[in-house]
């Protein structure tokens, strides 16, 4: 008989637990402030060029130097790579704490570069797939999206390969379908109603939920974790 993983609340209660805990809160914060910190600084000197920005966006190429065509295409690039990494990072990051283990912010990325390309591949296939489902049907976009939505936590804490970590991620969801759906939709209404209590808040709203980032990491991290330890292996 197939166990009832716990409620969407129960996760919630759960991740606020992780990560209000001290060095938890610390730690999170310093990688998350350093992935923000590292994309301000990769695109400040887009705004310095702001003008030839705005004549690149309207096609017009005349005048402007070609080292500032070349800087663009090169910050969109890192823009892109960073991102990736630092997305990475964070769910290495949150299972850490959730595992009661941490890691100085430098080693946590550099531990993580080797997974950035399959995280990224994953990502990559796992969105054609649900685009096409949803072109087909709706229904075949859904059951894709479930499927393999925990292919990014396998991908990367396992270190595995992307077909295998697509294998896993549906062998986990495999006869918890409808509660893994049921507590992610949950989830997202949760992101949606916390986001907008928190940006309605005047000047610092949208920073604090720029800020607290990794707790909406930590939501579907924690279900990933059950799945792992109630489905037979």
């Amino acid at each position: 008989m197939k166990k009832v993983i716990p409620s969407a609340w129960e996760f919630i209660k759960r991740a606020k637990n992780i990560y209000v805990k001290r060095e938890n809160f610390l730690y999170l914060t310093k990688v998350n402030l350093a992935g923000i910190l590292v994309s301000f600084v990769i695109l400040i000197p887009t705004f310095v060029f702001s003008e030839f920005g705005q004549s690149m966006e309207n096609g017009n190429f005349n005048g402007i130097p070609i080292y500032i065509i070349f800087y663009f295409l090169f910050s969109i690039v890192a823009s892109i790579v960073w991102g990736l990494w630092f997305k990475v990072a964070l769910i290495k990051a949150v299972s850490l704490v959730v595992n009661e283990k941490t890691f100085g912010v430098k080693e946590t990325f550099k531990d993580v570069m080797r997974r950035v390309w399959p995280y990224a591949l994953i990502s990559f296939l796992l969105g054609l797939a649900i685009i096409f489902g949803f072109i087909l049907l709706i229904v075949p976009g859904v059951i894709m999206a479930v499927w393999y939505s925990l292919s990014s936590f396998i991908v990367v804490v396992k270190e595995i390969k992307v077909r295998e970590a697509l294998r896993e991620s549906k062998a986990l969801v495999n006869g918890y379908f409808w509660q893994v759906l049921g507590r992610g939709l949950a989830f997202l209404v949760f992101y949606f109603v916390l986001e907008i209590a928190l940006s309605s808040v005047p000047y610092i709203g949208p920073f604090v939920v720029l800020f607290i980032s990794p707790y909406f990491v930590l939501l579907p991290y924690l279900m990933y974790e059950e799945l792992l330890k109630i489905t037979p292996r």
